[in-house]
Protein backbone atom coordinates (compact mmCIF):
# COMPACT_ATOMS: atom_id res chain seq x y z
CA UNK A 1 0.00 0.00 0.00
CA UNK A 2 1.62 2.80 -1.36
CA UNK A 3 0.27 5.39 1.44
CA UNK A 4 0.31 3.44 4.13
CA UNK A 5 3.24 5.25 6.21
CA UNK A 6 1.84 8.41 5.41
CA UNK A 7 -1.70 8.11 6.40
CA UNK A 8 -0.83 5.81 9.51
CA UNK A 9 1.12 8.76 10.72
CA UNK A 10 -1.08 11.15 9.84
CA UNK A 11 -3.93 9.41 11.89
CA UNK A 12 -2.04 8.55 14.86
CA UNK A 13 -0.86 11.85 15.16
CA UNK A 14 -3.91 14.23 14.25
CA UNK A 15 -5.66 14.71 17.50
CA UNK A 16 -2.30 16.47 18.66
CA UNK A 17 -1.57 18.15 15.14
CA UNK A 18 -4.43 19.31 14.26
CA UNK A 19 -6.13 20.12 17.80
CA UNK A 20 -3.20 20.41 20.24
CA UNK A 21 -4.59 17.51 22.24
CA UNK A 22 -2.87 14.65 23.28
CA UNK A 23 -5.53 12.37 24.21
CA UNK A 24 -9.36 12.18 24.07
CA UNK A 25 -10.87 13.45 27.21
CA UNK A 26 -14.63 14.20 26.24
CA UNK A 27 -17.09 12.81 23.70
CA UNK A 28 -16.87 15.55 21.43
CA UNK A 29 -13.03 14.41 21.60
CA UNK A 30 -14.28 11.51 19.80
CA UNK A 31 -15.01 13.51 16.65
CA UNK A 32 -12.11 15.31 16.31
CA UNK A 33 -9.85 12.17 16.58
CA UNK A 34 -11.39 10.52 13.78
CA UNK A 35 -12.48 14.18 11.39
CA UNK A 36 -15.88 13.22 11.98
CA UNK A 37 -16.17 17.43 11.64
CA UNK A 38 -17.73 20.32 9.75
CA UNK A 39 -15.48 23.04 10.62
CA UNK A 40 -13.64 21.58 13.61
CA UNK A 41 -16.59 21.14 15.58
CA UNK A 42 -18.57 17.73 15.78
CA UNK A 43 -21.05 16.84 13.39
CA UNK A 44 -24.53 16.92 14.35
CA UNK A 45 -26.99 14.36 16.00
CA UNK A 46 -28.80 14.96 13.31
CA UNK A 47 -25.74 13.69 10.77
CA UNK A 48 -24.60 11.46 13.01
CA UNK A 49 -27.81 9.26 13.69
CA UNK A 50 -28.34 9.57 9.64
CA UNK A 51 -25.57 8.08 8.78
CA UNK A 52 -25.95 4.91 11.59
CA UNK A 53 -29.67 4.87 9.69
CA UNK A 54 -28.23 4.46 6.37
CA UNK A 55 -25.66 2.04 7.61
CA UNK A 56 -28.35 0.04 9.10
CA UNK A 57 -30.70 0.02 5.84
CA UNK A 58 -27.64 -0.50 3.27
CA UNK A 59 -26.09 -3.47 5.03
CA UNK A 60 -30.06 -4.83 5.99
CA UNK A 61 -27.95 -6.06 9.50
CA UNK A 62 -29.63 -8.19 11.72
CA UNK A 63 -28.72 -9.95 14.91
CA UNK A 64 -27.44 -12.82 13.14
CA UNK A 65 -24.79 -10.70 11.08
CA UNK A 66 -21.16 -11.00 12.00
CA UNK A 67 -19.68 -7.03 10.64
CA UNK A 68 -16.36 -6.39 10.29
CA UNK A 69 -15.85 -2.82 10.47
CA UNK A 70 -12.51 -1.66 7.97
CA UNK A 71 -11.02 1.35 9.46
CA UNK A 72 -13.27 1.11 12.63
CA UNK A 73 -11.09 3.93 14.23
CA UNK A 74 -12.01 5.05 18.01
CA UNK A 75 -15.68 2.89 18.02
CA UNK A 76 -17.38 6.07 17.31
CA UNK A 77 -19.52 4.27 14.90
CA UNK A 78 -18.78 0.85 15.18
CA UNK A 79 -20.10 1.38 18.68
CA UNK A 80 -23.79 2.30 17.95
CA UNK A 81 -23.98 -0.65 15.76
CA UNK A 82 -23.77 -3.26 18.71
CA UNK A 83 -27.87 -4.08 19.19
CA UNK A 84 -28.22 -4.36 15.57
CA UNK A 85 -25.60 -7.55 15.02
CA UNK A 86 -24.16 -10.00 16.17
CA UNK A 87 -21.17 -10.05 16.75
CA UNK A 88 -18.32 -6.93 15.44
CA UNK A 89 -14.92 -6.90 14.57
CA UNK A 90 -12.89 -3.56 14.35
CA UNK A 91 -9.98 -3.48 12.31
CA UNK A 92 -7.71 -0.16 12.16
CA UNK A 93 -3.86 0.29 11.91
CA UNK A 94 -3.43 3.51 14.51
CA UNK A 95 -2.48 2.27 17.70
CA UNK A 96 -3.17 5.19 19.64
CA UNK A 97 -7.21 5.21 18.03
CA UNK A 98 -6.96 1.45 18.36
CA UNK A 99 -6.83 2.42 22.33
CA UNK A 100 -8.98 5.03 22.56
CA UNK A 101 -11.86 2.42 21.14
CA UNK A 102 -11.01 -0.46 23.89
CA UNK A 103 -10.98 2.67 26.61
CA UNK A 104 -14.44 4.38 25.43
CA UNK A 105 -16.45 2.15 22.91
CA UNK A 106 -16.21 -1.20 24.13
CA UNK A 107 -19.22 -3.88 24.34
CA UNK A 108 -19.39 -7.87 24.93
CA UNK A 109 -19.63 -8.53 20.97
CA UNK A 110 -17.07 -6.08 19.62
CA UNK A 111 -13.42 -6.36 19.46
CA UNK A 112 -11.21 -4.17 18.16
CA UNK A 113 -8.45 -5.38 15.93
CA UNK A 114 -4.87 -3.53 15.39
CA UNK A 115 -4.02 -4.07 11.73
CA UNK A 116 -4.08 -3.51 7.96
CA UNK A 117 -7.21 -3.78 6.10
CA UNK A 118 -6.00 -4.41 3.08
CA UNK A 119 -4.41 -8.16 4.24
CA UNK A 120 -6.73 -8.04 7.21
CA UNK A 121 -8.95 -10.88 5.42
CA UNK A 122 -5.96 -13.20 4.33
CA UNK A 123 -5.20 -14.55 8.00
CA UNK A 124 -9.42 -14.02 8.83
CA UNK A 125 -9.72 -18.05 8.81
CA UNK A 126 -6.75 -18.49 11.29
CA UNK A 127 -6.96 -15.94 13.56
CA UNK A 128 -11.01 -16.63 14.22
CA UNK A 129 -11.74 -20.11 13.54
CA UNK A 130 -15.10 -20.58 13.50
CA UNK A 131 -16.56 -17.14 12.62
CA UNK A 132 -18.23 -16.60 9.67
CA UNK A 133 -18.56 -12.76 8.77
CA UNK A 134 -21.16 -12.06 6.37
CA UNK A 135 -21.33 -8.01 5.91
CA UNK A 136 -18.66 -5.64 6.11
CA UNK A 137 -18.24 -1.80 6.33
CA UNK A 138 -15.75 1.11 5.50
CA UNK A 139 -16.80 4.26 6.62
CA UNK A 140 -15.02 7.35 5.35
CA UNK A 141 -11.91 5.58 4.32
CA UNK A 142 -11.66 4.45 0.67
CA UNK A 143 -10.73 7.50 0.04
CA UNK A 144 -6.99 6.68 1.78
CA UNK A 145 -6.24 3.60 -0.26
CA UNK A 146 -5.44 2.91 -4.17
CA UNK A 147 -7.31 0.64 -6.32
CA UNK A 148 -5.10 -2.36 -6.12
CA UNK A 149 -5.66 -1.47 -2.52
CA UNK A 150 -9.57 -1.83 -3.32
CA UNK A 151 -8.89 -5.23 -5.49
CA UNK A 152 -7.00 -7.23 -2.61
CA UNK A 153 -9.67 -6.04 -0.34
CA UNK A 154 -12.53 -7.41 -2.03
CA UNK A 155 -10.37 -10.30 -2.98
CA UNK A 156 -9.31 -11.48 0.80
CA UNK A 157 -13.41 -10.93 1.77
CA UNK A 158 -13.95 -13.34 -1.04
CA UNK A 159 -11.70 -15.65 0.26
CA UNK A 160 -13.53 -15.72 3.43
CA UNK A 161 -17.46 -15.31 2.95
CA UNK A 162 -19.08 -17.21 0.26
CA UNK A 163 -22.05 -14.34 0.54
CA UNK A 164 -21.05 -11.04 1.87
CA UNK A 165 -22.69 -7.04 1.51
CA UNK A 166 -19.39 -4.88 1.72
CA UNK A 167 -20.27 -0.84 2.41
CA UNK A 168 -17.93 1.17 1.59
CA UNK A 169 -19.42 4.77 2.15
CA UNK A 170 -18.59 8.59 2.37
CA UNK A 171 -16.35 7.83 -1.24
CA UNK A 172 -14.69 11.58 -2.58
CA UNK A 173 -16.49 11.13 -6.05
CA UNK A 174 -14.04 11.97 -8.75
CA UNK A 175 -16.69 13.53 -10.90
CA UNK A 176 -18.47 15.66 -7.99
CA UNK A 177 -14.65 17.26 -6.90
CA UNK A 178 -15.67 21.15 -7.88
CA UNK A 179 -18.78 20.90 -5.62
CA UNK A 180 -15.90 20.64 -2.59
CA UNK A 181 -13.35 22.83 -4.18
CA UNK A 182 -16.41 25.43 -5.36
CA UNK A 183 -14.51 28.49 -5.24
CA UNK A 184 -11.56 30.06 -7.01
CA UNK A 185 -9.17 30.25 -3.38
CA UNK A 186 -10.71 26.11 -3.30
CA UNK A 187 -9.74 25.42 -6.96
CA UNK A 188 -6.49 27.35 -6.38
CA UNK A 189 -5.80 24.86 -3.37
CA UNK A 190 -6.59 22.22 -4.72
CA UNK A 191 -3.96 22.91 -7.59
CA UNK A 192 -1.34 23.68 -5.35
CA UNK A 193 -1.85 19.94 -3.61
CA UNK A 194 -1.48 18.49 -6.48
CA UNK A 195 1.22 20.52 -7.50
CA UNK A 196 3.50 19.30 -4.62
CA UNK A 197 2.22 15.85 -4.47
CA UNK A 198 0.97 16.04 -1.45
CA UNK A 199 -1.26 12.39 -1.42
CA UNK A 200 -3.26 13.01 1.67
CA UNK A 201 -5.09 15.96 -0.39
CA UNK A 202 -5.27 18.50 3.41
CA UNK A 203 -6.59 14.80 4.76
CA UNK A 204 -9.45 14.26 2.28
CA UNK A 205 -7.67 11.66 0.53
CA UNK A 206 -7.70 10.59 -3.16
CA UNK A 207 -10.98 11.25 -5.46
CA UNK A 208 -12.13 8.02 -6.65
CA UNK A 209 -13.70 7.28 -9.94
CA UNK A 210 -16.81 5.70 -10.25
CA UNK A 211 -15.81 3.56 -13.37
CA UNK A 212 -12.81 2.16 -11.57
CA UNK A 213 -14.49 0.68 -8.80
CA UNK A 214 -17.16 -0.72 -11.44
CA UNK A 215 -14.20 -2.11 -13.38
CA UNK A 216 -12.90 -3.78 -10.09
CA UNK A 217 -15.98 -5.39 -9.19
CA UNK A 218 -17.20 -6.45 -12.79
CA UNK A 219 -13.24 -8.34 -12.69
CA UNK A 220 -13.91 -9.90 -9.79
CA UNK A 221 -17.99 -11.09 -10.89
CA UNK A 222 -19.15 -8.69 -7.88
CA UNK A 223 -22.04 -6.52 -8.41
CA UNK A 224 -21.50 -2.89 -7.40
CA UNK A 225 -24.33 0.16 -6.38
CA UNK A 226 -23.08 3.24 -6.46
CA UNK A 227 -25.29 6.25 -5.10
CA UNK A 228 -24.34 9.71 -4.35
CA UNK A 229 -24.50 11.08 -0.97
CA UNK A 230 -26.92 14.22 -0.25
CA UNK A 231 -27.12 17.33 1.97
CA UNK A 232 -26.90 17.44 5.07
CA UNK A 233 -24.04 14.75 4.71
CA UNK A 234 -22.07 15.55 1.54
CA UNK A 235 -22.71 16.77 -1.95
CA UNK A 236 -19.07 15.59 -3.53
CA UNK A 237 -19.12 12.09 -1.94
CA UNK A 238 -20.75 8.54 -2.84
CA UNK A 239 -21.37 5.26 -1.14
CA UNK A 240 -20.85 1.88 -2.28
CA UNK A 241 -22.67 -1.50 -1.98
CA UNK A 242 -21.00 -4.15 -3.17
CA UNK A 243 -22.10 -8.14 -3.12
CA UNK A 244 -21.92 -11.35 -4.59
CA UNK A 245 -23.34 -12.01 -7.75
CA UNK A 246 -26.76 -14.24 -7.95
Amino acid sequence: MEQFDNWQEFWDTFLLKRYGKEEVQNEDDLFLQVARTVNRKPVTKEVFDLIISQINTDLTLTTNDVLVDFCCGNGLFTYELREKVKQIIGVDFSQNIIDTANKYKTNDNITYCLGSVVDYMTTFKTTWPGTHPNKYLMNDSLAYFTNNDLDNILKGIQTVSDQFTFLTRGVPNEDLKWHYYNTPERKQFYYDLQAKGDLTNDGLGSWWKPGDIHAICDDLKLNCVIRNQELPLSDYRMDIIISNRP
